[in-house]
């Protein structure tokens, strides 16, 4: 049976939303997708509900406005400040004999979800590290294979801040869409990650959007440290902005039309005109005076991930390579020489565009459609999505935490 996957990414400077078709096989194909700006959201926090849910309408209006596609419930996206990740195990040795299947695997996610949490904390995801098979052979996926003994789970049980989620649910229920779960960053982005080169397993993948900085440490494509800070691509411009005295305007323009990242890399020292805010005319600077701009911004954003790592015991000169996604990074050129020199460890380009076949700002929203995608066949819920003329799927009703204890026991009815 054919199912849709619909996810909202909720950014700094914009909302994203894509529609998945999810075929037999589990293939997914996008059939729906569209960007809005909105700005409700500083640090990290909501500060104008009714803006977001007024975005959220207006995002899924102007899906069915392209595709005749209505959305009514959909997977959200939830900033790494309010996350957390705990390790837990849980095993299965009361059983005869036989072949794994996917309810042994939901029965284990169910069993590590149940874990101790903090008041402020609401359980909305378990990612599962390996599978041990009778205590000997340690693999990701287990399916159809064979134990004699028992089967273990180690995970990470992913935790989210309640009074966040319930501003976001407070959010959704004026805009009229349920919420079908939520997804970090760090669980979406581990499948997009390339294959490591022999004997190496640890990347630091950084996520810098419009107004933040998201990254991410990774042991075997599995998250074991995330951070944030509010700083992003808009902090470049405001930069350039300030200190050649133009208009945001003029600086989005600069920063676009001269995106090096480093001084080493520019090799034609042209005059640049801008219009002075100060004196009102016509002014000229080097294309080096911008460039010094950025590279600073770039520079200070590259050493505070090292310092707030080496904070956490992490020494990150022993990652064995660094990943950048997200418009506020990607594009400029010479970031591999700045990566290198404050972080330590050597840059990976990876060219998300072409993985996702959209933009980079879908890049995000494209890992969370695959991610949960790959979760169906284990009991995570389906999108609620229909069409005017027919209905594609009756969906699923009811609240989070229900469609949460739906996700590990579907499979076990």
């Amino acid at each position: 049976m054919i199912k849709y996957v619909s996810v909202l990414d909720i950014g700094t400077t914009g909302i994203r939303m894509l529609v998945g078709k999810i075929g037999e096989d589990g293939a997914c194909h996008i059939v729906a997708k569209a960007a809005l700006n909105c700005k409700c959201i500083k640090k990290y926090n909501i500060e104008n509900e009714d803006e977001l849910a007024a975005a959220i309408c207006k995002i899924t209006k102007r899906i069915e406005e392209q595709t005749e596609i209505i959305v009514k419930s959909t997977y959200v996206s939830i900033p790494a400040p309010y996350t957390g990740y705990v390790r837990n195990t849980a095993v299965i040795s009361d059983r005869q004999a036989g072949t794994i299947g996917y309810e042994i695997v939901s029965e284990l996610l169910d069993m590590a979800s149940d874990t101790e949490l903090y008041e402020n904390e609401f359980l909305i995801d378990v990612i599962p590290s390996k599978y041990i098979i009778d205590n000997t052979t340690n693999v990701y996926d287990p399916i159809g294979m064979e134990f004699t003994e028992s089967v273990r789970i180690e995970a990470d049980v992913v935790t989210a801040n309640v009074d966040y989620i319930n501003t976001l649910q407070s959010c959704f229920a004026k805009a009229g869409i349920e919420i079908d779960g939520y997804i970090p960053l760090g669980a979406a982005m581990k499948n997009m990650l390339p294959e490591y080169a022999p004997g190496k397993k640890s990347t630091l993948l950084i996520s810098m959007g419009g107004a933040e900085t998201e990254y991410i440490v990774y042991y075997k494509n599995h998250p074991f440290f995330t951070g944030a800070f509010p700083v992003g691509g808009m902090n470049i411009t405001n930069d350039i902005a300030q200190i050649l005295n133009v208009s945001g305007e003029e600086a989005e323009t600069l920063k676009k039309d001269y995106c090096i990242a480093s001084l080493e890399l520019v090799t034609n020292n042209v005059d640049v005109a801008v219009f002075s805010l100060d004196k009102g005319t016509q002014d000229v600077v080097k294309v080096s005076n911008i460039v010094e701009i950025m590279q600073a911004r770039l520079e200070a954003v590259l050493r505070k991930i090292g310092d707030k790592l080496r904070q956490e015991g992490i020494q990150p000169d022993m990652i064995d390579r660094v990943i950048v996604c997200g418009d506020g990074i990607t594009y400029f050129s010479g970031i591999d020489r700045l990566v290198y020199d404050n972080i330590g460890s050597e840059l990976t380009e990876v060219d998300f565009t072409r993985k996702t076949g959209m933009k980079t700002i879908y890049t995000y929203s494209s890992a969370m459609v695959n991610y949960i995608a790959g979760l169906l066949r284990y009991g995570r819920s389906d999108s609620h999505i229909e069409r005017k003329v027919a209905p594609l799927d009756d969906g699923t009703s009811g609240n989070i935490i229900d469609k949460v204890k739906k996700w590990f026991s579907a499979l076990k009815d």
